[in-house]
């Protein structure tokens, strides 16, 4: 025992002596001191801790693209893992049904087993900073406010099980379930607190499809099988060197259906569409961001580029203006009421169109829609770029006929003739033929349909039916006749200015 305390007697003189000694040391001789001591000590911890842990951020390093990872472990999570965790969370999911969309809540950890092996998956919040020691890291960026990720630990024996087997599975289940459970989503660039752009989804169901498109029903088949053989030509493309993508430009007046023509084009391929708003970009770097977050099999819209205030900054010389390449001189100054600082060029924008960046990603429509075709231009919609121009012109005698299968369920009509003479006269778009129809059809003269069907007492149901939908149809049609016929005479009659 008394061996004992004089151990610990001279123990205490010792550190004595080295705290004394410690005391009278130079100032950068304890700085290195730190420092060795600071470098030393995760290595001890790497040696004595068996786990090792993997992390998968939500954003890639520089923040510049989504890392498809995150959104595979989010979905395998949430089929697989969510018996067993006591935090999550609940929100409206894509589908059309009441089921609420439950996941992983953050700071939340889970136990998964794989052939033996026990991994443990956590949600880190986007506050939360990677401070332990990895051995794998997927890295985040430099910035102070970390992204959100998943944390995967597991024990070192079974790293070679996690990598070559485990996370595949993952992202096979992950491509298995999108498939399974895919929705259609139309998504819009949103600003973050007035910094930086995302996409923001909903659910997208256009109701539009190709047979209710009021148009020449040639035009629409030729349109039809140009999707179908883009759909399929992966091969083709590959074969040539170009990248899979394919430039639409619609061009005619308000009402002829260019937003329509687009759901119907979703409807047709199944594509998510990316509805793409110039105004609020900032500068290139933004506008590549939002285009590398694109998917493939999507459409890329951006509506009415004709609207938007644009000043073309032109610096040419002499022949070269007349070049092809000419145009990447070309500066356009996208401007917003509420913000006057945001500045794209017409290069970074025909980049991604057919350029370096059109490269990045592959089985993509580029769709274009304008109301006046003259005030683009030429660089913009050359062909190459957008592939094919598609006008969408005034409702004639076959759209016409279209749109009234589609609001009456009628192929023919006495009224067909005059109707199809006075479209021939005047230009009318098939928004205002449809509109008129619309309206007509459960107006003032459900009075006089409710009547006729109160006297037809005995009559049966489907008898009832038919003659309510031929009442209608006539009342549609003499209400159509009228509104053209007023249109005529208006466009006819001359403007009091050159009577004057």
């Amino acid at each position: 025992m008394a061996l004992s305390v004089d151990k610990w007697v001279g123990f205490g003189s010792a550190m004595a002596g080295f705290g004394l000694l410690w005391s009278r040391m130079p100032e950068h001789v304890h700085d290195e001191a730190r420092h060795i001591i600071s470098s030393l000590v995760p290595m001890l911890m790497s040696y004595f801790n068996p786990y090792e842990q993997i992390s998968i951020s939500e954003y890639g390093e520089d923040r510049f693209r989504r890392n498809k990872m995150f959104d595979a472990v989010s979905t395998y999570l949430r089929s697989t893992c969510l018996d067993v965790a006591s935090k999550l969370k609940a929100e409206v999911g894509n589908k059309s049904n009441d089921d609420p969309l439950i996941s992983l809540d953050e700071d939340q950890e889970v136990l998964d087993n794989f052939n033996g092996a026990r991994v443990w998956w956590r949600l880190c919040p986007k506050s939360t900073k990677n401070r332990a020691v990895t051995v794998i890291t997927v890295p985040v960026g430099d910035s102070s406010e970390q992204p959100r990720c998943y944390k995967l630990v597991f024990h070192q024996r079974h790293r070679k099980l996690v990598l070559d087997s485990y996370l595949p599975g993952v992202v096979r289940l992950w491509r298995e379930l999108t498939a399974k459970n895919r929705q259609r989503q139309l998504f819009t660039n949103h600003s973050r607190d007035g910094k930086s752009h995302y996409w923001i989804n909903v659910p997208y169901n256009p109701p539009a499809t190709f047979d209710m498109l009021a148009m020449d029903h040639s035009k629409k088949v030729e349109i039809m099988e140009d999707l179908a053989a883009f759909r399929e030509a992966k091969e083709y493309h590959s074969k040539v060197g170009k990248a899979w993508k394919r430039g639409y430009l619609l061009h005619g007046p308000p009402g002829t259906g260019k937003s329509t023509m687009i759901g119907a084009m979703a409807n047709f391929l199944g594509y998510d569409v990316y509805d793409l708003d110039l105004t609020s970009i900032k500068d290139n770097a933004e506008l590549r961001k939002l285009f590398l977050d694109t998917t493939d099999k999507s459409i890329i819209v951006i509506e009415d580029i004709d609207a938007i205030e644009v000043e073309l900054t032109t610096k040419r010389k002499g022949k070269e203006a007349a070049q092809e390449n000419s145009d990447k001189r070309t500066v356009v100054e996208v401007r917003d009421k509420t913000n006057d600082n945001g500045k794209v060029t017409l290069s970074g924008l025909l980049s991604f169109v057919d350029g370096l960046w059109s490269a990045c990603g592959s089985e993509r429509i580029f769709v274009f829609t304008t109301n006046h075709l003259d005030r683009l231009d030429p660089a913009l919609i050359r062909r190459g770029r957008m592939d094919r121009h598609i006008e969408m012109s005034y409702c004639r005698f076959e759209a016409f006929k279209m749109l009234a299968k589609s609001y009456l369920g009628i192929t023919e009509h006495s009224l067909f003739g005059e109707i199809g003479q006075l479209l021939d006269e005047i230009d009318t778009t098939p928004a205002d033929v449809a509109d008129n129809l619309m309206l007509r059809a459960r107006g003032k003269r459900g009075g006089e349909i409710d009547r006729l069907l109160d006297e037809m007492n005995g009559a049966p149901a489907d008898h009832m039916l038919r003659v309510k939908r031929r009442r209608e149809a006539d009342a549609c049609l003499a209400g159509l006749v009228e509104t053209l016929k007023k249109a005529k005479m208006k466009s006819a009659t001359p403007p009091m200015d050159s009577m004057e």
